[in-house]
């Protein structure tokens, strides 16, 4: 046998700080060692609050113990990195504010808004005339630099807008196009026509025909996080295609008829339905059955708007 000997501290050593108890108020990096937070520090990290957390006093298994005191650690960490992040930024959101109770922001144009902006702003807006082919859908990819267009009578064109609005790729399908959405990038995109769905590459070349989609599909939606591309039709089917294997994830009855009114919230990707009975459904793929349902209108929902971080919806 053998015996291992501990290295013993020297007198002139100082001990290292205490490590910091897991309960009460989290410190930001920015404050002191061993200090409080003042008030600014508070408020800051107030706001990136997550709400009370789950307590695992009670808990007798002691991997969930573990495993709740391990989440509420990276909750905690996730806040204060959000907190300390915040002094970063370099200006707030911009905003337009009326100048007295009759002016409405709503009234504004995009052509007084160019006016007013910086020069390097300005250059940022564009204008397409498109009198013949449509009416068009409009497409962005997830940075918004590549732009979707697809008119009702068969014309799609891939474009970039910076510098000035370039074409990069144009057909013309002689088909009916209800919509159109890029998938995971400006490479590849789907194409809801008058029979199938179609998905393309940048250049035009077609890849693949979805004629599992049928009878027609009215309204696409593609789950960036989740590589997931949901349509819905003339018969009310929710659908749920896998862009990575090419599979049906899901295929959900909605039983509330004909839909063309779809949207994908931007923060939890729950798909949002309109229907003609003025009902709006909230959908995800692994149930049959809408999350919630709301009666928005005594009519037909036209159309559907969430804001990004997903608390209000306009219908």
């Amino acid at each position: 046998g053998f015996t291992h000997a501990c290295p013993r501290r020297h007198p002139s050593t100082p001990l290292p700080p205490p490590m910091a108890k897991s309960r009460g108020q989290p410190k930001l990096l920015s404050a002191s060692d061993g200090g409080k937070m003042n008030a600014a520090e508070r408020k800051r990290l107030s706001r990136y609050s997550r709400g009370d957390g789950n307590s695992s006093k009670g808990v007798t298994k002691p991997g969930l113990k573990r495993s709740i005191k391990r989440g509420e650690a990276k909750i905690g960490a996730a806040e204060r990195k959000a907190a300390q992040a915040e002094v970063l930024q370099p200006s707030e959101a911009g905003f337009l504010e009326a100048e007295g109770p009759l002016e409405r922001t709503c009234r504004v144009r995009q052509s007084q808004l160019a006016a007013m902006v910086d020069e390097q702003t300005a250059a940022k807006a564009y204008e397409v005339q498109l009198p013949d082919l449509g009416p068009y859908r409009v497409a962005f990819t997830a940075n918004g630099r590549r732009l979707l267009l697809g008119g009702r009578k068969g014309h799609v064109a891939v474009a970039r807008w910076e510098g000035g609005f370039h074409v990069l790729s144009e057909l013309q399908l002689r088909e009916t196009v209800r919509d159109l959405t890029f998938l995971r990038d400006h490479t590849m995109f789907a194409v809801a026509q008058h029979k199938n769905l179609y998905i393309y590459d940048a250049s035009g070349t077609e890849l693949h025909c979805l004629r599992s989609h049928r009878p027609d599909v009215q309204r696409l939606a593609y789950l960036k996080y989740h590589w997931l591309l949901a349509t819905v039709g003339s018969t009310g089917q929710l659908r749920y295609l896998d862009v990575s294997t090419g599979e049906n994830v899901s295929d959900i009855r909605t039983r509330l008829g004909e839909c063309d009114c779809m949207r994908a919230s931007p923060y939890n990707a729950v798909v949002h339905l309109g229907h003609t009975n003025g009902t709006v459904t909230l959908w995800t793929p692994n149930m049959h059955e809408p999350v919630a349902k709301l009666l928005c209108h005594k009519g037909a929902v036209a159309d559907l708007a969430i804001d990004r971080a997903g608390r209000y919806l306009a219908t």
